[in-house]
């Protein structure tokens, strides 16, 4: 059997309501919705074909919650967590 992961801190994501909490901390399966180690809450959009490996998750930021529609996080502080220094590519 596998070790177990340290658990995710989810930081504040989550406050905006119950079902977000829940999509974040899921235990059970492989989640969707999920903190980065870089404190960016993220959502897996796809599949990507890796050569001689099992395929990988293709995750793109959050910035509204799916459930409530509130605000999670801006651009900007996506960018300073995840140590982006440009301004972007559009």
């Amino acid at each position: 059997m596998a070790d177990e992961a340290a658990p995710i801190d989810i930081g504040n994501f989550g406050k905006c309501c119950g079902e977000l909490k829940d999509a974040i901390s899921g235990e059970e399966f492989e989640p969707l919705i999920t903190v980065g180690e870089d404190g960016v809450l993220y959502m897996s959009v796809g599949l990507i074909d890796l050569e001689d490996e099992e395929p990988g998750m293709v995750d793109h930021p959050m910035f509204f919650c799916p459930f409530c529609g509130s605000k999670v996080q801006t651009p900007e502080e996506v960018q300073a967590k995840a140590g982006h220094d440009d301004e972007g590519d559009a």
